[in-house]
């Protein structure tokens, strides 16, 4: 199949789907060691496997978003250097959750914490460490988040493919944040 058959949408999407699979392959077998590990100290019964499968989906959402726009500042630049300027915006998305843990755990069922949970990429982290607490959200809450997860990986993933498009033609001065918004609405 030639590349020109392709839309640039599900190229993107099957190089994310592609490294998805090796994230999943290591999270798979970081949890068979877990697994193992519980069950050789008759501990199995601390765990929740609804958990697990909530944070299996939060994985694949946030991996969604997160991959979607690093290969959207991967093809729009030329070099690596090109690339760090827009990465602030990126890597303050996955360090902001860090800085909520302490409010959140505290208080998950907080304004704040709720708020959170319906906000991506911060919405997996939030919602896993209010599931986690000794009173857990309602369903609606965690559905509504998943929800809108998977909004925000679809728009990442639409955002993606039009910066992908268009990147792929651009050469000369890298773009910058504004630049590839603009590349997007076209």
């Amino acid at each position: 199949m030639e590349v020109s058959a392709v839309s640039p949408l599900q190229l993107l999407t099957g190089k994310i789907l592609g490294q998805m699979a090796v994230g999943l392959t290591i999270l798979v077998t970081y949890a068979s060691i877990g697994l193992l590990g519980l069950i050789s100290m008759a501990m199995l019964g601390l765990l929740d496997p609804s958990l697990l499968i909530y944070l299996l989906i939060f994985f694949l959402i946030t991996y969604v978003v997160m991959g979607s726009l690093m290969a959207a500042i991967g093809s729009a630049v030329n070099e690596l250097r090109e690339a760090q300027s827009l990465m602030t915006p990126i890597t303050l998305l996955m360090t902001l959750p860090w800085l909520f843990w302490y409010p959140i755990s505290r208080d998950p069922n907080s304004t704040f914490a709720t708020v959170l949970s319906f906000i991506p990429p911060m919405n997996a982290f939030a919602m896993l460490l209010r599931l986690t607490s000794t009173a857990p959200p309602p369903a609606w809450q965690v559905w509504l988040s998943i929800a809108v997860g998977v909004a925000a990986a679809a728009g990442a993933l639409w955002f993606a493919s039009r910066v992908f498009k268009i990147g792929l033609l651009m050469h000369g001065r890298p773009p910058n944040v504004a630049t590839l918004i603009k590349w997007a609405r076209q």
